[in-house]
């Protein structure tokens, strides 16, 4: 994609757009034509910052920066109302920010976990009060990060056995099980990279059912970055994390196609946000066992489980304090 392709396009927003992939898909946004560029950000200074050095790079200056904090309903909700207040319809709403709890559990101000608060529930409040006060245009493209993590077959990383904990520790209730792991209160150990794979499932979950509610003409779909070693992501993981298995991927992980770099990562937004409706709700991300190379849609059993979809995603609105969209 270049300058002198479809140079007449609307506005996108990115959440975390103030490093990292973020930061390279708005410049990659500018570079594509799009004439406003919202950079949503946890601080107006780091958002300030992140434009300055957009400008000073070569990209024109199309940016506009907001404050959000990912992880507070509160803040989304500000955020997104701030901009309804300004008139402004998202053509391309990429929703990309996201932290890790670390191996010390952090959560947000109603104890959501915040790998799953910083990760759904913020982009969430900020996607449904757009879609009511009609802030996402007529044919609007909705974007979340996902990770092929979800998929349950990157080494390291495990992904729970849902229905045996729903049997054995919550009296067969999957809504009280799914809870349970959202709000890190679950019997079993907690481990960081297993919570983050966790809620990227509910990330494909969520993209899924909602796909199901949307106006025609809006669309919406997980899509996975890919593995970049170079994000902010890793400084809240383990020390064995952050000195031994990341310095190694970042010199063996591009050989395996297990990492690459964010200029390829970010471009799997932009590539997916010509997809059409055909394609909405579903999860792209690499090959199977890869973490890089071409997008393909991901499909595993528990992926396409229809009941913890919809079991998702009404949780995600109950964590949300209920906010959802009304379609009318």
């Amino acid at each position: 994609m270049n300058k002198n392709e479809n140079m007449i396009k609307g506005t996108a927003l990115i959440t975390g757009a103030n490093s990292g992939i973020g930061f390279e898909t708005a410049h990659q946004l500018e570079s594509a034509g799009y004439r406003k560029v919202i950079l949503a950000c946890r601080t107006v200074e780091k958002g300030e910052a992140a434009r300055k050095l957009l400008i000073e790079i070569g990209n024109k200056d199309v940016f506009e920066t907001i404050a959000m904090d990912v992880s507070e309903v509160k803040s989304a909700i500000s955020a997104s109302d701030e901009l309804i207040s300004k008139g402004y319809k998202i053509d391309l709403l990429i929703l990309n920010a996201g932290m890790s709890s670390g191996s010390n559990i952090m959560k947000n101000s109603t104890g959501v976990d915040l790998t799953f608060a910083s990760t759904l529930i913020g982009h969430h409040a900020m996607t449904m009060n757009l879609l009511n006060k009609r802030g996402i245009s007529e044919n609007g493209k909705i974007i979340i990060a996902g990770s092929e993590a979800a998929r349950g077959d990157v080494p390291g990383i495990k992904l729970p056995d849902l229905d045996k904990a729903a049997k054995t520790d919550f009296k067969g209730n999957m809504h009280d099980t799914l809870k349970a792991y959202a709000m890190a209160a679950y019997p079993a150990k907690y481990v960081p990279m297993n919570a983050y794979a966790l809620a990227k499932v509910y990330v494909a979950w969520w993209s899924n059912s909602l796909s199901k509610r949307l106006p025609n003409g809006i669309t919406v779909n997980t899509v996975s970055p890919g593995s970049v070693m170079s994000t902010n992501f890793v400084r809240d993981q383990s020390w064995p994390m952050r000195h031994i298995m990341v310095p190694m991927m970042k010199v063996i992980g591009p050989l395996m196609g297990m990492a690459g770099p964010v200029s390829a990562a970010a471009k799997r937004y932009l590539e997916v946000s010509h997809y059409g409706k055909e394609d909405s709700g579903k999860f792209f991300g690499s090959p199977p066992k890869k973490l890089v190379g071409k997008l393909e849609e991901q499909r595993t059993d528990l992926l396409q489980d229809e009941a913890k979809q919809e079991e998702g995603y009404r949780l995600i609105v109950e964590l949300a304090g209920g906010i959802d969209y009304v379609n009318n």
